[in-house]
């Protein structure tokens, strides 16, 4: 088993894998989520990507909220 420590700290010099306009945020798929800047949300998915939703973590995790009641 191979572990990756992502030192959240330094969030904006992590290697980026895609920047993506809609991510489907799901309990299966997602480990994390944490706003990158204003305007961007990083997620760590399940399968260890690093990804930028252009949108606003508050618009992600609402939609999320809807989408999960």
């Amino acid at each position: 088993m191979v572990r990756k420590i992502i030192d959240m700290s330094i969030l904006d010099k992590l290697k980026i894998d895609g920047e993506v306009a809609n991510y489907l945020v799901q309990w299966d798929n997602t480990l994390l989520l944490t706003a990158y800047d204003q305007n961007r949300t990083f997620v760590l998915t399940a399968d260890g990507e690093q990804l930028l939703i252009r949108e606003r973590l508050k618009d992600v995790l609402s939609r999320f909220a809807q989408t999960n009641l």
